[in-house]
């Protein structure tokens, strides 16, 4: 963060500047160690740049970070440094990506490691590729780590994007349902109204009711727009608080056959996370520190805490599986059979690749069933009112005199 200042010098003058510091503490600790006398100090105020407002739009990509790893391991093992390798890198790739490389090679000539560089940047490098880095560095073997962790983000984009893509379709047809629904009870109905009550005559009850509901869209559109925009910001709001996430995330684990789809897609992940860390030599109490926080769901995340205190007390880490009930009674077997056998590593990521074959077939199984009934359940809705107003037409057509 940014500080500007006014401080006085030992000579009585008055200088203006602006300091670099973590916190207002530091930044007071860095300008007395100057010798400076404090007069005024305030926290610069600057509007926040596009990636910092939108970063899902301007921000750096899961993508971007995964084609660096794979052209930097590339330029590693060609025998290009690591620095080099790192300026050449610098000059591809999105804005927001390109402008933390040059963060990350100043730090690398002050003398710092590759690391420990990304490290400062977690939205960008979160710690399980930090730490992962750090063994590679340790070992001797970045080239082969970063080939890994590509791989490894790749198929962990790729699980999460079946979950997403398999509900976009059903969530698509279902706003545009309500969109339809709406629009025709908003606008087509009262138009058609002002016919009904010129004749004069008695409608339907059914038409009668339709033509109530169509006047009360009509009468209170714009407060219903603006009740839907307030709900969905009080629900972004609610659901970046910690017990708002927790909540959502416990609500979708219970969605029938949703729930299954999107716990299995996280078993696969959070297990592909632990085989790739325990081989690579990282202590299973903290792989699995490092793939809680991989997790996306909260509720998963605190079983693996749970799940980690249990390892922590001694347990092995298939018996501290068993003892929580999100996780199936199949996965802490098939870990037992690999801590038996001595190849925990390889068990792992065979877990990993049974979750990954049953999510794709729950994800399928969703797509199967919630398709066909929001089809048949939108055409029900529109063929009523279609139904109803032709009805009511016929009826005050068999009404008219015949001349």
């Amino acid at each position: 963060m940014e500080f500007r200042y006014i401080a006085s010098t030992t000579d009585g003058g008055l200088i203006k500047g602006v300091v670099e510091a973590d916190s207002e503490t530091v930044a007071e600790e860095v300008l007395w160690k100057s010798g400076l006398i404090i007069v005024d100090l305030k926290k610069s105020l600057k509007l926040p740049s596009l990636q910092e407002a939108l970063p899902s739009i301007f921000g750096v990509k899961r993508h971007d970070v995964i084609v660096f790893s794979r052209n930097l391991a590339s330029l590693l093992e060609a025998g290009i440094p690591i620095l080099r390798a790192l300026t050449i890198q610098s000059r591809f790739g999105r804005a927001a990506f390109r402008s933390v490389l040059l963060e990350v090679i100043k730090d690398l000539e002050r003398g710092m490691r590759f690391s420990e560089a990304c490290a400062k940047y977690p939205r960008v490098f979160p710690n399980f590729y930090v730490f992962l880095l750090r063994t590679g560095e340790e070992v001797g073997n970045l080239s082969e780590v970063l080939k890994d962790i590509a791989s490894h983000m790749e198929k962990d984009e790729a699980t999460a994007k079946k979950i997403k893509g398999s509900l976009a379709y059903p969530v698509f047809v279902m706003l545009l349902a309500v969109g339809a629904i709406f629009i025709m009870l908003t606008f087509v109905i009262p138009a058609i109204t002002s016919m009904f009550k010129s004749f004069g005559s008695q409608l339907p009850p059914l038409t009668r009711g339709l033509i109530a509901v169509g006047d009360f869209f009509h009468s209170y559109f714009w407060y219903m727009v603006l009740a839907v925009v307030l709900i969905v910001v009080l629900y972004m709001l609610y659901t970046r608080t910690l017990s708002g996430k927790k909540a959502r995330d416990r609500y979708i684990l219970k969605i029938p056959v949703i729930g299954g789809a999107v716990l299995k897609g996280n078993l696969a992940r959070f297990t592909r996370n632990m085989g790739m860390l325990v081989g690579a030599g990282v202590s299973m109490f903290d792989a699995l520190k490092l793939a809680s926080e991989t997790t996306d769901n909260l509720i998963l995340s605190e079983s693996v805490a749970n799940v980690r205190s249990g390892v922590g007390d001694g347990k092995l880490l298939s018996q501290a599986v068993a003892s929580d009930p999100i996780f199936p009674s199949l996965m802490s077997e098939m870990i037992g059979v690999g801590e038996e056998s001595g190849s925990l590593e390889t068990h792992l990521l065979k877990v990993s690749a049974f979750y990954e074959e049953e999510a794709e077939r729950a994800i399928a199984q969703v797509t199967g069933m919630l398709t066909p009934a929001l089809t048949i359940g939108v055409g029900a809705i529109v063929g009523l009112i279609a139904v109803t107003l032709f009805t009511s037409i016929y009826s005050l057509v068999g009404a008219l005199p015949q001349s």
